[in-house]
């Protein structure tokens, strides 16, 4: 079990993923690919109710790039979050009590994204982090320590031992600004995080181990990002970027039809991609627009995966689709 400021000294200089390490970011000193991929990108989205965080990391775990297109646009995250579940389980569990086989709790969580089996596990977490806080506040805390902005508001699930809990600080609200905006009208969703705030808790995930001594924090990454890798022939579903990318990622996915929000459906991925010695972090979040729509948005984005790797003479998706 780990307290706050022993979690913090673990990390040591993962600190720097909450910064991003970032080499062309800005507009002005991106190469130009990079400018042509996001303005093509920008094209594509154009006034839909996408949101985009696009990222490329080397060998060396410096940022390449970063693309974001509406990437701080709050949108409803569905089961997204429940990737950062899986570090704050690890990070806070004794390792002699790990359980994650395939009948343990944390599988059906994560895997069959089983939402009254994600109230049991952020229930079982809270009881071993220390503070009065309630189960939904200890994991927002654990988000904002991984340096994201965001949090759930509630976990409201028939069989959920969360239910009835909220985190005030992420309430929807017209007040504060909390809302989904789409098409000109404002949405109280419960539960809205940014693409961005997607990208930098995979961007934890994916690098935490390179920054930093603990082996403790690296084997609960490691875990973390095995459990992600599970591919769909394990469960019989697609996540949407592996129905546009046949080889697979590491992430999670989040779906809500229509009839379940008000914003219309949403159709939400996160995860990284492995390109050679490339990786790539891709957060996408669609809400109101139709899921085929959604997946064709998709697959611009993972071809610019293979522009990217074309102009730095690196690996071709055709040669990662044959060698899957």
């Amino acid at each position: 079990m780990l307290s706050r400021r022993h979690f913090l000294r673990l990390l040591g200089s993962a600190a720097v993923l909450a910064a991003g390490r970032v080499r062309a970011q800005d507009w002005e000193v991106e190469s130009p690919v990079v400018t042509r991929m996001r303005e093509h990108l920008q094209w594509v989205i154009g006034g839909m109710g996408m949101a985009l965080d696009f990222r490329a990391i080397d060998q060396a775990q410096n940022e390449m790039f970063r693309i974001q297109i509406n990437a701080d646009n709050l949108q409803p995250v569905a089961s997204c979050f429940k990737a950062f579940i899986l570090p704050y389980y690890f990070l806070n569990t004794p390792v002699d009590e790990w359980v994650y086989d395939d009948n343990s709790v944390l599988y059906s969580m994560v895997v069959h994204s089983n939402n009254a089996a994600t109230g049991v596990v952020l229930d079982n977490v809270a009881r071993r982090v220390p503070g009065d806080e309630n189960a939904v506040v200890k994991f927002n805390n654990f988000l904002l320590q991984i340096g994201l902005s965001g949090g759930l508001h509630s976990w409201n699930w028939e069989g959920s031992p969360t239910s009835g809990l909220t985190d005030p600080r992420f309430a929807p609200s017209l007040v504060n600004g909390r809302v989904v905006r789409l098409r000109g009208q404002a949405y109280q969703v419960d539960n809205a995080f940014t693409a961005a705030d997607l990208a930098r808790g995979h961007d934890f995930i994916t690098r935490g181990e390179f920054f930093t001594s603990s082996d403790e924090v690296r084997e609960a990454l490691r875990l973390s990002k095995e459990l992600l890798s599970i591919p769909s022939t394990a469960t019989g579903y697609q996540s949407p970027i592996e129905r546009v990318f046949a080889p697979g990622y590491t992430g999670k996915d989040g779906i809500l039809p229509a009839s379940d929000i008000q914003t219309g459906r949403v159709v939400n991925d996160a995860g990284a991609i492995t390109a050679g010695p490339d990786t790539y972090i891709i957060a996408f979040m669609s809400a109101g627009e139709s899921e085929s729509v959604a997946l064709d948005v998709l697959r611009e984005v993972i071809g610019q995966m293979d522009v990217y790797e074309a102009a730095i003479g690196g690996t071709r998706l055709e040669e990662l689709i044959y060698d899957s």
